[in-house]
């Protein structure tokens, strides 16, 4: 799910700012913005290409002078490997940039910032996250961003189904059969033949695949239950199927709601509108954020319910 913000922060004295409660502000600003925060904290540069490997990040911030490197040395080393991250160095020197050893090594470098002094460092690396923000999540993007991540809720929703029918209850052919049985009565009417034939040529297990995001939920919640009645009231279950409740709400609809929209103008803003069904909608900045919390709690849940069943 592509829901993260990734920061790589490198200070040989980074620990005075966890103390301070820096990285902690950092991941409760993120969020706040419906993010889920990912803060590397570096505390030896030695260390900083094995990172830059595993990781893609949004942002870095580094001290200009680190004990054995300087930050002329940190950018030509991340550069050099093709990776155009944003750049905050920051020194408690409030002239360091005045330098002109510092200016000619810097100066044609892109994507790269400088904040003098300590005492403000936190308020200048929320502004440029905002700043990156604005860039990625232009609602365009924010609209092939959400499509993604519940794309990825869908194939979580197969997964678990599958394995609540197959390894817990252990349905029968049969059993299988009536619930597409079900699924061909209830909701595709015309279409029915050619489901059949596709059910009968690739069985059950691959032709769930195919069905449609709000029924395949709808087969899901109904397994779950099953699960939950045969093996006792368990109050992870219940609590996950009483939060599941707005998965269609929060998830499938926005998302079909996104694949009608287009951008407009409004008020010197760009917002997302359209049409779904009989009902128009609108999105700006403030509801994309809430949309992106509201799937990351969703995918919370089933990361639990995943740990619950043991899978």
């Amino acid at each position: 799910m592509q829901l993260h913000y990734n920061i790589l922060w490198i200070d040989n004295d980074l620990p005075e700012y966890e103390e301070r409660g820096a990285v902690t502000g950092l991941n409760e600003f993120l969020i706040g913005l419906g993010f889920e925060p990912y803060i590397v904290s570096l505390y030896d540069e030695s260390e900083l290409d094995d990172h830059l490997k595993e990781t893609k990040f949004d942002l870095i911030i580094s001290d200009y002078q680190l004990d054995d490197i300087t930050g002329d040395k940190i950018i030509e080393n991340i550069r050099n490997q093709n990776i155009m991250t944003e750049i905050l160095f920051y020194s408690a020197k409030t002239n360091f940039r005045d330098d002109s050893e510092v200016q000619n090594t810097l100066k044609l470098i892109d994507r790269i910032s400088f904040h003098y002094g300590r005492d403000s460092l936190l308020d200048r690396i929320e502004k440029l996250i905002e700043l990156t923000l604005d860039k990625l999540l232009d609602l365009n993007a924010t609209r092939g961003l959400i499509t993604s991540a519940t794309s990825e809720l869908d194939v979580t929703i197969e997964d678990l189904t599958i394995y609540l029918l197959f390894t817990e209850l252990e349905k029968s052919e049969n059993e299988l059969e009536a619930i597409i049985e079900e699924y061909v009565t209830d909701f595709l009417d015309g279409s029915s033949k050619s489901f059949r034939n596709k059910y009968a040529d690739i069985g059950f297990e691959n032709a769930f695949s195919f069905i449609e995001a709000n029924r395949k939920w709808k087969i899901f919640r109904k397994t779950l239950k099953e699960y939950k009645d045969i093996n006792g009231n368990s109050p992870e279950i219940v609590d996950f199927l009483q939060n599941n409740k707005t998965y269609y709400t929060d998830v499938i609809d926005i998302r079909n709601k996104f694949a009608h929209a287009k951008a407009e103008e409004k008020d010197g803003k760009i917002v997302l509108k359209g049409q779904y069904g009989k009902d128009d909608f609108e999105f700006d900045k403030d509801s994309c954020i809430d949309i992106r919390k509201n799937i990351i709690q969703h995918k919370n849940n089933f990361e639990a319910i995943k740990e619950h069943l043991g899978i």
